[in-house]
């Protein structure tokens, strides 16, 4: 009885402590390769994507740091000793907001393109985890390994996960979460990789805000009809 209330009190104190501080870090998102035909990225398409990171009070948000815009990208093949240039036309967000809310299992995306305002709201996926018996070490964690299909947002996607016991926030990039600890990494086929660096604990308690732009709210399904 007494080994059940210590566990009790110390639970309790663990859960108290992590949600009166606040989590802050960097996550870098890397595309590795394109998707279709010509998978081979140009220099424009492999820089990193740079967003910061907080945690607090049950609630998380991702903001885009990196200067995003869309561009025209030219390229050069060689055929026969003749140059002949391509262009092709990479489209990034200008601003990118993601948001999580835990106690109402929300998720947003906020995002400015082509000077066009998004405002994305769906529930938070839930994603049926697989743990692997395999370990590494990310930005000075221990982490473990997992594995999903993410079907969310009309995808059929293998995802790698990497994640931390040492960090206990149950969260981890993009839409990601639900694994017993912290997501450090976030592999997304052969396509993408997503890591997380810099984690810092403050006493602070961040509030954190539901984002919003000028675009009324829309479902992941309403705005898929809308560009179509």
């Amino acid at each position: 009885m007494k080994i059940k209330l210590i566990a009790l009190v110390l639970f309790s104190f663990t859960h108290n402590y992590i949600h009166s501080q606040t989590l802050k870090g960097i996550i870098t998102e890397k595309t590795i390769k394109g998707v279709g035909e010509k998978t081979a990225l140009s220099e424009k398409s492999k820089k990193p994507v740079i967003l910061a990171y907080t945690y607090s009070q049950n609630k998380s948000i991702q903001k885009l740091l990196s200067n995003q815009k869309s561009s025209i990208d030219t390229s050069y093949i060689e055929n026969q000793g003749t140059k002949y240039h391509t262009v092709s036309t990479i489209s990034k967000p200008s601003a990118l907001i993601r948001y999580k809310d835990f106690k109402s299992k929300e998720f947003k995306i906020v995002f400015t393109q082509d000077d066009k305002d998004t405002n994305l709201i769906e529930p938070l996926p839930v994603l049926n985890w697989k743990i692997i018996n395999e370990n590494k070490t990310i930005s000075g964690y221990s982490c473990k390994k997992a594995t999903t299909t993410n079907t969310a947002f009309n995808t059929n996607q293998a995802i790698v996960a990497w994640y931390t016991d040492e960090v206990p926030i149950n969260d981890g990039p993009m839409h990601y979460s639900g694994l017993p600890g912290f997501i450090m990494q976030i592999e997304i086929s052969d396509l993408t990789v997503f890591t997380f660096s810099n984690l810092v604990f403050s006493k602070e308690n961040t509030p954190i805000e539901a984002p919003n732009n000028s675009a009324p709210e829309l479902s992941f399904s309403e705005y898929s009809k809308q560009i179509k």
